[in-house]
């Protein structure tokens, strides 16, 4: 069983957030994570993010990185009142599609 702060860095989509660059710059105050962080989102996402938004307390807590405000994942698995996607009995494609693709694979340590 995973320990209780194991868990609180798991994201609702089952990110890992105590590998996520985005995370540990934060939690390091760390502007080279961060200008790591920014490089993967320019060149592999295309998408231009300054460094002051480099900032994520966790995927659990109130202040997440700018990509995952209104995460559906998070919005969905409250409604359910599950966890995390990974324990509905009923996993849309949406959520199997972005595990395959995205999660615990890109801009993390």
């Amino acid at each position: 069983m995973i320990m209780d702060i194991e868990k609180s860095l798991l994201c609702f989509c089952g990110h890992d957030c105590s590998r996520c660059t985005a995370y540990l710059a934060t939690m390091n105050n760390d502007d080279e994570l961060r200008r790591q962080s920014q490089a993967f989102y320019r060149d592999f996402m295309k998408r231009e993010i300054s460094l002051c938004d480099i900032n994520c307390h966790g995927g659990r807590s109130d202040d997440v990185f700018c990509l995952c405000k209104g995460c559906p994942f998070v919005k969905c698995c409250k409604e359910k009142g599950t966890s995390s996607c990974a324990e509905c009995e009923n996993q849309c494609s949406m959520f199997l599609d972005y595990q395959e693709k995205y999660v615990n694979k890109y801009n993390q340590i």
